[in-house]
């Protein structure tokens, strides 16, 4: 049932590093951060939209504004700053009336 997955973190190196761990284990993965370019952040949109991709990992500031049909799951790696992030971030699955999954991860 994973996918189309859409994993936050709290920073862009953790981010990028997530990506490559993904990646390197044999994950379709691909990130979005501010410190790409427009066009790969497109890129990676478009990748992640149409299949090509089946893991988006994304910092909150690309949370907002993020229209993408179909993500089965919203995964916190990293706790959100606040109530208002959090709420951001899982708003981004069960869309259009669609069974969605958000899950947190917590370390003690």
């Amino acid at each position: 049932g994973f996918e189309k997955v859409l994993i936050f973190g709290r920073t862009k190196r953790g981010v990028e590093r997530l990506c490559e761990m993904l990646y390197r284990r044999g994950f379709q993965a691909v990130s979005i951060h501010g410190d790409k370019t427009q066009g790969k952040r497109q890129l990676a949109l478009t990748m992640f939209k149409n299949g090509r991709a089946s893991i988006l990992v994304a910092t909150d500031v690309m949370a907002r504004g993020l229209d993408i049909p179909n993500v089965s799951h919203v995964i916190n790696y990293d706790i959100p700053a606040n109530y208002e992030d959090y709420v951001h971030r899982i708003g981004r699955t069960g869309r259009a009336e669609q069974k969605g999954f958000a899950l947190t991860f917590v370390e003690e």
